[in-house]
């Protein structure tokens, strides 16, 4: 259980690094390390819906009976994701500071100087989508995995494939921001 955990906790950050590397390296692209930030964070975010999706898709079409039919891979997935959501605060802080310094943004001239005040910020500015994630953590993992006593596996794989849209959003997202830097 805790090795599940652990490979999330190096596999989205470590994803992200590679990500951000690659994209600053490229020399067509000739992107800041903002740019890099920001399309790295929703490249991973992809990448975890994707995965979130298809392990949904897996979990709920194995089970006959809604209530009490189990897949390994439910638990074995909420273990792995759990990570992302603690990163995820992270990298939508770093695009969220890296935007504020973006020039021409309508919040540059009052772009937070000091970290601490930006964090501010952005807790204010981001409040539902931080406490989204702090409740996936401390509420929603602990529920799922030990208090659901296995069951209802089909409904947590229901649950997986709402992250379906995120890709597109993403994609959408990181075109916008391509065609705006060509």
């Amino acid at each position: 259980m805790l090795t599940i955990l652990a490979a999330g906790s190096v596999f989205f950050p470590g994803l992200f690094l590679l990500s951000k590397q690659c994209l600053k390296s490229i020399p067509a692209l000739r992107w800041s390390e903002g740019d890099a930030v920001i399309v790295s964070a929703r490249l991973v975010s992809s990448v975890q819906a994707v995965m979130a999706s298809s392990a949904g898709y897996i979990i709920a079409s194995s089970c006959k009976d809604i209530l009490e039919d189990q897949h390994w891979l439910t638990s074995s997935y909420i273990m792995f994701a759990v990570p992302y959501f603690v990163y995820d605060i992270y990298a939508m802080f770093m695009c969220y500071w890296y935007k504020l310094r973006v020039k021409g943004h309508e919040e540059a001239s009052a772009a937070p100087q000091h970290m601490s005040t930006a964090l501010t910020s952005y807790l204010r500015r981001e409040f539902l989508m931080v406490l989204h994630h702090v409740v996936m953590v401390t509420v929603c993992f602990p529920v799922s995995v030990f208090w659901r006593q296995g069951k209802g596996d089909y409904f947590q794989g229901i649950m997986f494939m709402a992250e379906l849209s995120t890709p597109s959003v993403c994609l959408g997202k990181i075109l916008i921001q391509v065609r705006a830097s060509v």
